[in-house]
């Protein structure tokens, strides 16, 4: 099936594992990064293009200037402002806002219950023709990391750290993951 999708990719582990899925299918795919006044913008930045240009899919960008700055940690209403960025940016009136959140996170905003509820909010906007899909929801981050590393997903070219240091700190939630699921 023909379809479009524009994929929200950070420049992360679970964005680059949710484009190269994306990739698969048949349709224009595009990426976006969004940068939302987080400390790590111009890291992320850089390997959201890295992991872009790996997979051969163009990547847009948008910038929301007054927001932040937000340094590491959990940010309330990121991923609900993500997609609401991405349905507004979208090049197409009808298809699919990727996003790579997964489960095992305490997070509200990474369940399948805050999936059911923005697709509520899409279909006031767009009468059901938009659809939010978090291919990895049900899955947990060693599960995504399987998957990224049998997709070929250029981990090394990824970029995780919350503080947003070069090299990456080491001492965040996000490096933390890293080494414990032994990434690169």
């Amino acid at each position: 099936m023909t379809r479009s999708a524009l994929v929200l990719v950070s420049g992360g582990l679970d964005s680059a594992a949710t484009l190269a899925l994306y990739r698969r299918e048949e349709g224009a795919i595009t990426a976006l990064f969004v940068d939302y006044g987080q400390v790590a913008a111009a890291l992320e930045r850089a390997a959201a293009h890295r992991v872009a240009e790996h997979f051969g899919v163009a990547l847009a960008e948008v910038t929301c200037a007054g927001l932040g700055p937000y340094g590491g940690g959990y940010i309330r209403g990121r991923n609900a402002l993500l997609l609401h960025i991405a349905l507004a940016a979208a090049p197409f009136e009808a298809g699919h806002i990727a996003i790579g959140i997964h489960g095992g996170t305490p997070h509200v905003d990474c369940s399948i219950g805050f999936v059911e509820e923005m697709q509520r909010d899409f279909d006031v906007y767009c009468n059901g023709t938009m659809r939010v899909v978090a291919p990895f929801v049900g899955w947990d981050k060693r599960e995504v990391l399987e998957f990224g590393r049998e997709e070929g997903v250029p981990l090394a070219s990824t970029y995780s750290c919350q503080r947003g240091t070069e090299p990456p700190c080491g001492h965040c939630l996000s490096c933390l993951d890293r080494e414990a699921l032994r990434v690169e």
